[in-house]
Parts: C-alpha cells; sequence; structure tokens
C-alpha cells in the first residue's frame, strides 16, 4: 500500500494563499527602500500606493507560473533595479538618471574602480537586498502549494516589465517623465531609467541623433565666504517681473517690495532661466548646469548648492508647495529636511503658500543654514492659486484674456505678500547675516500674441508650427526669451554692503551666474571649463536638451544680442 499523499488545498485557499504570499513579498522587497532610509536620512522614500500595487501584481503573475522558477527571475530581476540603485545614492547622493544607463557601457571600468574605492560602505546596503530577499523566497518555497495557477500570467508579466516603458519612451519628446522621484521605490525609479534607455537611447546610437560630447568637470576653488550667515532662497513659480511693480509694471503687483525701493539692502533686476519648465529649471539652477546636454553634473552633483552647503556645515532645508518629484536632482541628495505638497495636502488647499511660513517656522536661525522655499505662486490656472482677498483685479469678466491677465496679477500680490511675511519673519527670528534671493523658475506668456510674436519671429524658421498654435501666446515651455525672463531679488537682513555691491556686478543675467553668486555666498568659486564667454541657454521640456533649446549669447555688458532655438 502506498503511502498517503496530502491533499491539495482548497481553490478557495490557493487563491486566498495566493493573494497574501504576493502580498507579502510586496512587502518583502520595498522594505529594503525604508530600511535604507534609515542609514541615509536623505534617502526620501515614502508609501507610494501604485507602486506598492505594480510589484503586488508582478507577483500575483509570477506566482501563477506552475514552477516557481519565475518568482526567482522575478526577485533577481528586482534585487538588480533596486542594489544599483542604493550604491549610486552611496557614491553620488543621487539617484540614478535615465542618460546614465548607457554609461554603463562605455566607463564600466571607471565605475567598477570608483566603488571599489568606498567598498565597505557598499556591503550594508547589499545585506539588506539579501536579507529581504532571502526571507521571501524561503516564505515562498515553504508555502508554495498555496498557488493558483494561471494561464498565460508569465506572458503578460514580461510583456509588462519589458514592453510597455521602452515603447512609452520611443514615443516620448523627454524624458522628464523617466526621471527619477525621491519619494519613489528604488525599483521603480531604477526599471524606468532602463525603460528610457531600452526605448530612446539604444536607438538613438544607431541613428545621427546620438551625441558624444565629453565634457570636462567642474572646478572648485574655495575662497572667503559670508558665513555664519543664514541662506534662503525663494523659488518662484512662473514669475514674469514684466508683471512686477518693482520693475514698473502699471499696477502696483508688488506693494511690499516697491516700499522698499531705496533701501540699501535690497537689489533687483532681470535676469534669464535655465529652463522653460520647472522640471528642467529647478534642477537646473541648484546644480548650476550650463550646457544643454551636460547632464554628468546632475548625478555628479559637483556643483550642487545643497552639497556646498553642507561641505560648509549649514543645516540645510527643502521647504515647498509644489510636487516631491520636482526636486529630483535639485537637492543633491544632501537635504536635511524635505517637505513637500504630498506632506501638507489639505493645509495647502486652504492657504496656498503661506504653508511656507509655517515649515519655515521649523527653522533655528540662530545657527547657519541654506533654505529653499519652493512655490507654487503664479502657476495656471492662476486664479487657483492665492486666497480669496488677494483677487483686487476683478476675475469675473467675459473677456478671457483680461481674465487671465486679472488672475496672474492677483496671483503675483500674493506672492508678494507671501514675500513680505518671510522676511519679517527672518527680521524677527535671525541674528546671523541672512541673504534673501528671490526668483522664478521661468517666465509666463501672457499674451495678447501681438505683444511678444515680434521676438518668436526671429527663430521662426526653426519652431515648428504646432507650438505656435493657440496656446502660444500663453503660458511657458516655449523657447524665447520672454519665457525665460524672471526676477533676480536680493534682500540682506544684517548683511554685509559689499554682497549687494557684488550682486549688482553679475557679469551676465542668467541663472547660471545666480547660482555661482549663491556658492560664492558659501565660500566656492564655480568655474566651468566648457563655457564659451557670454553664452548662456535655456532648455525646453527635457533636462537633456533632446526637446530643444535656446542659445543665448550676451555682450561684455551682459545685453542679449542674439539668441537661436535648437529643435530636434
Amino acid at each position: 500500500m502506498s503511502p498517503l499523499r496530502p491533499s491539495r488545498p482548497s481553490l478557495f485557499a490557493r487563491l486566498g494563499g495566493h493573494l497574501l504570499l504576493s502580498a507579502l513579498a510586496t512587502v518583502g522587497v520595498l522594505l529594503p527602500d525604508h530600511l535604507f532610509s534609515l542609514l541615509y536620512p536623505t534617502y526620501q522614500v515614502g508609501i507610494a500606493p501604485k507602486i506598492l500595487l505594480g510589484v503586488f501584481l508582478a507577483f500575483f503573475l509570477a506566482l501563477s507560473a506552475r514552477r516557481l522558477r519565475a518568482v526567482a527571475i522575478l526577485l533577481v530581476f528586482l534585487a538588480l533595479l533596486q542594489l544599483p540603485q542604493f550604491w549610486h545614492f552611496v557614491y553620488y547622493g543621487t539617484l540614478i538618471s535615465p542618460q546614465e544607463v548607457g554609461l554603463l557601457g562605455s566607463e564600466m571600468d571607471e565605475i567598477t574602480v570608483s566603488l571599489m574605492g568606498i567598498w565597505p560602505a557598499l556591503i550594508p546596503p547589499l545585506l539588506l537586498v539579501l536579507v529581504c530577499y532571502l526571507a521571501v523566497w524561503w516564505m515562498i518555497r515553504r508555502l508554495a502549494d498555496f498557488r493558483q495557477h494561471i494561464p498565460a500570467g508569465t506572458v503578460v508579466l514580461v510583456l509588462l516589465l519589458g514592453g510597455i516603458l521602452p515603447v512609452k519612451a520611443y514615443n516620448s519628446t523627454g524624458s522628464q517623465a523617466f526621471y527619477p522621484n525621491p519619494r519613489h521605490y528604488s525599483v521603480k525609479n531604477t526599471l524606468y531609467a532602463v525603460g528610457w534607455f531600452l526605448g530612446k537611447e539604444l536607438p538613438r546610437r544607431f541613428s545621427d541623433e546620438h551625441s558624444s560630447r565629453h565634457y570636462e568637470p567642474y572646478q572648485l576653488i574655495e575662497q572667503p565666504s559670508v558665513l555664519p550667515a543664514n541662506i534662503v532662497v525663494v523659488m518662484g513659480e512662473s514669475l514674469n517681473p514684466n508683471h512686477m511693480g518693482l520693475f514698473g509694471y502699471g499696477r502696483n503687483t508688488t506693494p511690499h517690495f516697491s516700499a522698499l525701493k531705496g533701501d540699501p539692502n535690497l537689489f533687483y533686476t532681470k535676469i534669464y532661466s535655465g529652463g522653460v519648465s520647472t522640471k528642467v529649471s529647478v534642477p537646473t539652477f541648484f546644480n548650476l548646469k550650463r550646457e544643454p546636454d551636460n547632464t554628468q553634473v546632475l548625478y555628479k552633483g559637483e556643483a550642487n548648492l545643497f552639497k556646498l552647503a553642507k561641505k560648509k556645515g549649514l543645516h540645510t532645508w527643502w521647504l515647498s508647495t509644489q510636487n516631491s518629484n520636482l526636486a529630483t536632482y535639485a537637492d543633491g541628495g544632501a537635504v536635511d529636511h524635505f517637505e513637500a505638497r504630498e506632506d501638507h495636502l489639505a493645509e495647502i488647499e486652504k492657504r496656498k503658500d503661506l504653508v511656507l511660513l509655517d515649515l519655515l517656522q521649523q527653522v533655528d536661525f540662530s545657527k547657519p543654514n541654506f533654505v529653499v522655499l519652493h512655490e507654487r505662486g503664479s502657476h495656471s490656472p492662476y486664479e487657483r492659486y492665492h486666497t480669496d482677498e488677494f483677487r483686487v483685479f476683478p476675475e469675473e469678466v467675459d473677456d478671457l484674456d483680461q481674465f487671465r491677465v486679472n488672475s496672474y496679477d492677483n496671483s503675483v500680490l500674493f506672492s508678494d505678500h507671501v514675500h513680505n511675511e518671510i522676511l519679517k519673519l527672518l527680521r524677527r527670528r535671525s541674528k546671523l547675516p541672512t541673504y534673501v534671493l528671490f526668483t522664478g523658475d521661468h517666465g509666463e506668456l501672457l499674451g495678447p500674441i501681438k505683444h511678444w510674436k515680434a521676438s518668436i519671429a526671429r527663430a521662426a524658421d526653426m519652431l515648428k508650427a504646432e507650438s505656435l498654435g493657440d496656446q502660444g501666446k500663453w503660458g511657458h515651455s516655449i523657447l524665447s526669451p520672454r519665457t525665460a525672463t524672471v526676477p533676480f531679488i536680493l534682500y540682506a537682513i544684517n548683511g554685509d554692503p559689499k554682497v549687494l555691491e557684488k550682486a549688482r556686478q553679475l557679469p551676465y543675467p542668467h541663472h547660471w551666474e545666480m547660482g555661482r553668486f549663491i556658492a560664492n555666498l558659501l565660500g566656492f568659486d564655480v568655474i566651468d571649463p566648457n563655457a564659451e564667454t557670454g553664452v548662456y541657454y535655456a532648455v525646453g521640456k527635457d533636462i537633456a536638451g533632446t526637446s530643444g533649446y535656446m542659445r543665448m549669447q550676451f555682450d561684455k555688458a551682459g545685453k542679449l544680442t542674439d539668441w537661436q532655438v535648437t529643435l530636434p
């Protein structure tokens, strides 16, 4: 008589076990991200429900195979996505960009030597991944009978993991959607970067589009600083200085700043941004990225302002009423305290940018700090981002253009109030020298088209017609000097008059020079050995310059003498 074989679990038990195994495996493979954030507090991962669901679905499909080989392959695949991201963060303090994936082939020797130089620091992340993944594998093997076979489940899994993102990348005009989000899990961030490489970069390498220009690294020269001091950077949104009373606009949209005219502690001028969309201009500014395709400054972060501040012992803060993904590469992995829109959704919806004042209360200004306040400000729809008491210019009008202008001007009026409250708080709280720098991520076009079409006409032979449709006379993202025009306002509290004089001597009116000015305050001079004298850029929707950029030529007096747009 043959021994009795244990009965197979019921269909109900198998379905329940299948779901439970999928859930536990999801927790197990994502747990290393949260443990890694304990080792490196500037690694800002958060709970991302969509990614949790995606990983759950992947395990659900892998577990549906007849053999456990599919699960083993999935675990290895996820580990190969997760571990390189951790090691990259250990070395650079940043996440892997889509453009970096292609360097694995050409710079593998250099990458290996660099990592071997810090090999002891690579062991803890390796152990985190190994322990968690082996625990998941042990659990699945022990409970393998509690699975339900689903025909073609692994085929669906392969198509989902290997097909969708490369196809999406191939049809995409820019890599911004594929850039890592500091709040998202490493497996998702790396998968998106690889998807971009497979769908976009790899095809380019077999065409004439691929550029292999080599850039020399920036040079940092230490020099006297203004420290100990507080440095506060207020990054406005879609802020057009031509609609600010401070700069001579017909409406007094900046009564508080205008009242400071003649104050020796105030300096203001117009400059040009390094990008015409937020996801490009913000990391471009904080990394002093100058050339359109010089992406190595993003992931190496050699001139990142947060990193420079940390080198000088300042406590660093990123306080934002915008989404956390806009800090990608801007923070350089060197932010001590990070708060964004996702952390205060209800309050921001009610009080808008005034929430930044609450967040600013946390800062101990008796010690040196580097603080960035990232506003929602004047983003469209303009009427949404200011409180009701600042609807001074009528928004209940029939004329659409007038409604837009009025609501935009109200948003500027509200921002001026916020900026005044920031200065009042800093005057009360800071006994140290405090330098407050206001600018915008990019400008904003505020039609009618007759007011700016002459400047567009200069590049008409290079601009695609579809980019100048009905939306052309409003908004941003169009490569034009008007779109890139932003304010640069400096206010010093207990400051050195020489600092304001140095700001007045800014060699060229561009965000790159403003960023260099901030680096000077921190005690560094940043030199770009690749730079052409008087040449600066504003990049389009893709931070690597692949969706187009504007080259601006300035004379020795800092006047814009020529500009050209290059589109793919």
